[in-house]
This record gives C-alpha cells, structure tokens and sequence, in this order.
C-alpha cells in the first residue's frame, strides 16, 4: 500500500450536512412552531444557515468557545424574529444536537468508496471539526463506524483544522509520520491548507471544481475517483 493511512474529513466529504441539517431544523420549525414567527420555512433555515456558518467560523478561528456556538446560534435566530427567550432557544438547541445526528444522507458514493478502500486494508481514520457527541452519533448512525479506526474530533484534539495541531495529534495516535499518510478532505481551507502545515498530501474532494489557491496531490470531482489513486 502506497500509505499506511488514510485520514478523511467528515461533513460534507462523506456526510451530508446541507441535506440532514436542511431535515433536523424542518422537524424543529415543526415541533417549535416556528410558522407563527417566520413567513416560512425558507426564511427560518437561511436565517439559521447564515448566524451558524458564521458562529461555526468563529469558533473554528477561536474567538468563541463550544459553549457559544451551541447555545447562541439559536438565541440569535429567536432574536431574528423579535424573540427573547433563553429558555426556548436552549430546548431547540438540545432537540437539534440530539435529532441532526441521527439523519444519514451521505455524499455521493461514500459506501461504495469507503468499502473498497476497507477491502484493500487500508487503515482509516477520521479528523473532524466538531462535538464529539454529535460526530460520534453521526458516524454510527450513518453505518460508518466499521470503516475507520479513530475519530479524532476538534474537542479531543483541543484544537480544531486548520490547527497544525489537530493533524499532529491525529498522527501521533495512529503513529504516522507526514509522508505515510494522506488527508481528504471537501474544505480548501480546513483540509488541504490545514495538513500542508504539516507536510501531509491531500486528496481535495472538489464536485463544483470550485477555484482554489492550494496544491493538493491531487484533486478530483467525485469520491469515486479515489479508486483511480489507492
């Protein structure tokens, strides 16, 4: 084998963030009765999207903690509705980090990929930015967890991609050095220019062929293409 290991991300390289967060905040505008204060559901998740990415961009960039994250993301999508309830906003955000695991819409040929790296021997781990509640939950709901050895998660590491750190933790546990292993990853930022930092090839996950400044290993537009490289 070409690698002694093969590390992945996880949202949106083999979990489907838009399609099962688009399912989990539909029950929660249902079962909160969110249609009494937005116009429609639309409104309500493109809020949601926008106030999360960019909470989801602070916490990564450490300007705020876990906590934060968590809990503000749905206070300040009540706020957006003229509404100020703490309590409220920490039941949605309870009810979320419970039901947003347990949807399994996977990225495109992610089993079949997966299993035929499995079947060839590769060892195989995860680093993902994330609660380790909630990536855990994901990766066993979505009848992953047989593929990888080891999710190290950004809570775990104590520091979350593009971080050096959480790719050297990732590789001290599976004890690799840079060069006998490889990272793939769908985010330009947090994967490909996150293991350069410490010389680890990459694999970019690009579907849209979107524009990029990094030089990965290499690039492809579908997990299928990895069959082509390992």
């Amino acid at each position: 084998m070409k690698y002694k290991h093969l590390f992945f991300d996880l949202d949106d390289t083999f979990w489907d963030v838009r399609s099962n967060q688009e399912s989990a905040q539909r029950e929660l505008f249902s079962v909160f009765g969110m249609a009494a204060h937005y116009p429609d559901f639309d409104t309500y998740y493109g809020t949601f999207r926008e106030i999360n990415q960019r909470l989801w961009t602070e916490y990564r960039d450490g300007i705020v903690n876990r906590e934060t994250l968590r809990n503000q993301r749905f206070v300040r999508l009540l706020e957006s509705a003229g509404i100020r309830d703490e309590r409220l906003a920490m039941d949605m955000s309870d009810e979320y980090l419970r039901i947003s695991p347990t949807f399994n819409a996977l990225m495109p040929h992610s089993k079949e990929v997966l299993e035929y790296l499995y079947d060839k021997g590769y060892p195989m781990s995860l680093i993902t930015n994330g609660f380790n509640e909630v990536q855990f939950r994901k990766v066993e709901c979505s009848g992953l967890k047989k593929f990888f050895r080891r999710i190290t998660t950004s809570e775990f590491a104590g520091i979350g991609k593009p971080n050096p750190g959480i790719f050297e933790y990732a590789m001290r546990k599976a004890e690799v050095g840079p060069s006998e292993c490889i990272m793939v990853g769908d985010d330009v930022y947090t994967d490909i220019y996150g293991s350069s930092t410490v010389g680890m090839p990459s694999v970019f996950v690009n579907p849209s062929g979107a524009e990029h400044d990094q030089h990965p290993l290499h690039e492809v537009r579908s997990l299928l293409e990895l069959k082509e490289i390992f």
